[in-house]
């Protein structure tokens, strides 16, 4: 059962991050436990030195940008980085830019697929040559563990001294933000940088709509008219495929956030304590998924269809409204589909953050690299290259459909919807909340039950850290 759980969860984390294909060498909760379990014992290991700026302790930090001056201190060097092969397109263009701007820096980049990285990078960056630069994953198993074993390197200052702290991107930074003992997210200090945003809302069918002279949803209650309109024509309202479990959690994840308050949503995520899922507005979520089932708006056989089988459906014609994130964008024509946000933004997060090895002797360098992938024509390149970019100052879409989902990421920063994903909140999460609420669906168990039993989840996953 474990093993069915664990890929469900990697085939969703594929999806959000761009469907990475690539089968996984072994879990990676059982690989994030090994590692942790190496790493503790050295506690004691020094950190690192580097940069040119002022130091206290044992940590150097970063007080200005890094020149090419210090970088050229370091004589010739190699930057070595581990990252998920879906940066390849975007390290075409930023690799080459960074190497002529820093000549004495070469860069080697092991790509891993995305199963492949999650599940290997904690044990090598607790290695004695782990890389100078790489990706984790929000969430306890990768990104706590590392903090916890201290591998990483607080960014504080660099993100201080590149102005990350404001602007359109400072608000993603937070699932990178850790307490001192990895335990809890959301707030601390930050260990990591993510270049890439996602956004959840709702893709719509231009011609079906228009055909019943219904306009784009731009609320929850606009949808909500116009969802009756559509079962009446005798069109499939809703498309969904949930058969991994979790596709309608993205759903209920865009129903919660118009019910309460982002913060307690990524608070709770983050496993701050005092919080609680069993609350009026995740029930009323509940109830509004159970309630759109019973009327048929998802039609039937959801549970027996996958998500990408879908999003294939509904890319054909089948069905008015695809409720997904910002990756399912590239699967569908940009004439026919349209998108927009269910709340005064979306729901979303970011994607995997970049991390500096805590015992790196090349960090003036890595920093130069991740101030080259926090900047708007870093930006630029990111939307080019199919994805959503945290800095978004001037950049473009190459197509309406990319436009409007570039807006609704804008609009969700500025209202704090990007709270992150339910799943983040523990390694079982995503079975236990998809299972559940399948069921509440279903009709077979109540929305006060369905959060209790995440709720119960999430604190037997509080009492083992």
């Amino acid at each position: 059962m474990k093993s069915v759980r664990r890929e469900v969860r990697r085939r969703v984390l594929r999806e959000r991050t761009g469907g990475r294909a690539g089968a996984p060498r072994r879990a990676w909760g059982a690989a994030a436990a090994v590692a942790v379990a190496a790493v503790l014992a050295c506690a004691g290991c020094s950190a690192p030195g580097a940069g040119k700026s002022a130091t206290a302790g044992t940590q150097s930090f970063i007080t200005e940008p890094v020149t090419t001056e210090q970088v050229a201190d370091l004589g010739d060097v190699t930057l070595r980085m581990w990252a998920d092969q879906a940066e390849k397109p975007l390290m075409k263009s930023v690799v080459p830019a960074f190497e002529k701007k820093y000549p004495n820096v070469t860069v080697d980049i092991t790509y891993k697929s995305f199963d492949d990285l999650i599940a290997t990078v904690v044990n090598a960056a607790s290695g004695s040559t782990p890389p100078d630069l790489f990706q984790g994953n929000i969430g306890y198993a990768v990104d706590g563990a590392l903090v916890k074993a201290k591998l990483v390197r607080p960014l504080d200052d660099v993100a201080a001294t590149y102005g990350w702290l404001t602007g359109t991107g400072a608000s993603t930074l937070a699932p990178a933000r850790w307490n001192s003992a990895g335990t809890a997210f959301g707030d601390g200090n930050l260990y990591g940088m993510s270049p890439i945003s996602e956004v959840q809302g709702i893709y719509y069918n231009k011609a079906l709509l228009k055909s019943l002279d219904l306009e784009p949803p731009q609320s929850l209650s606009d949808l909500e008219k116009d969802l009756p309109v559509v079962k009446e024509a005798g069109k499939q309202p809703i498309m969904l495929g949930n058969s991994d479990q979790y596709a309608a959690t993205h759903i209920f994840s865009d129903l919660a956030v118009t019910e309460q308050s982002p913060a307690s949503i990524s608070d709770w995520i983050g496993g701050k304590a005092g919080t609680t899922f069993a609350t009026t507005g995740n029930e009323k979520a509940a109830d509004t998924m159970a309630d759109w089932a019973k009327k048929g708006y998802f039609g039937s056989g959801y549970d027996g269809l996958s998500n990408e089988d879908a999003i294939a459906r509904f890319a054909k014609g089948s069905g008015a409204f695809f409720v997904g994130g910002s990756w399912n964008g590239a699967k569908l024509d940009p004439e026919k589909f349209g998108f927009g946000a269910l709340t005064t933004g979306g729901a979303g997060a970011t994607a995997s953050p970049w991390h500096i090895a805590a015992s790196s002797k090349a960090t003036p360098a890595a920093v130069a690299f991740l101030a080259a992938l926090h900047t708007p024509e870093a930006g630029q390149e990111i939307l080019d290259t199919g994805r959503l970019p945290v800095v978004t100052d001037g950049a473009k879409g190459a197509n309406s459909l990319q436009s409007q989902t570039l807006d609704v990421l804008k609009r969700t920063i500025a209202a704090g919807t990007q709270v992150g994903y339910y799943d983040w909140s523990a390694t079982d999460m995503l079975s236990v909340m998809g299972g559940r609420l399948q069921e509440v669906m279903a009709g077979r168990t109540s929305s006060a039950a369905f959060t209790k039993a995440v709720q119960d989840s999430w604190r037997k996953a509080r009492e083992s850290e």
